[in-house]
């Protein structure tokens, strides 16, 4: 499988100290080097930040950097997700790892499988990688990820977890 990553849904697992799901869910994950660049360059000493630089599983992509749907898609879309989703393109990939909705949506208009963080942990939480998911998503709300109660309470019912 070809799994490419946005910024944010690598940074949230690392915050948590989660990267290891990630890796046991998909061993392999490319990122665009714009993406890199906005981990390790600039916010050097975030949170996270490290162990990223550490995770020799991913893998760090330049062939799509060039491409001219960079352009059209920088248009809408901030440099990380515009390249995220032109590299996805480029090599086929079979999901794009992105939580920004207008990036999300224009990576499912061009034919792109979507996942965010949030779906990453339910996905991992239904192949048991991780034992509960309300206090991941309690840590993940705290270190600034922004779920409506809405969103917390669907993904809690659909793991089988109480929402009290």
């Amino acid at each position: 499988m070809i799994i490419v990553a946005d910024t944010t849904p690598l940074l949230y697992l690392s915050r948590l100290g989660l990267l290891d799901v990630l890796q046991q869910l998909y061993e392999t994950v490319v990122l665009p080097t714009e993406v890199w660049r906005e981990l390790m360059e600039y916010s050097p000493d975030a949170p996270g930040v490290a162990d990223l630089r550490q995770a020799s599983w991913l893998h760090v992509d330049a062939s799509a950097d060039t491409s001219p749907l960079l352009v059209e898609l920088r248009e809408e879309l901030d440099d990380g997700e515009s390249a995220a989703i032109a590299l996805a393109l480029h090599l086929g990939a079979d999901l794009i790892l992105i939580d920004e909705r207008d990036g999300r949506h224009e990576a499912e208009a061009r034919g792109l499988a979507v996942r965010g963080t949030v779906g990453l942990l339910i996905h991992a939480r239904e192949r048991m990688l991780i034992p509960a998911l309300r206090p991941v998503l309690d840590a993940l709300t705290r270190a600034g990820f922004r779920m409506d109660r809405t969103l917390y309470g669907a993904v809690l019912e659909i793991v089988g977890e109480s929402v009290e």
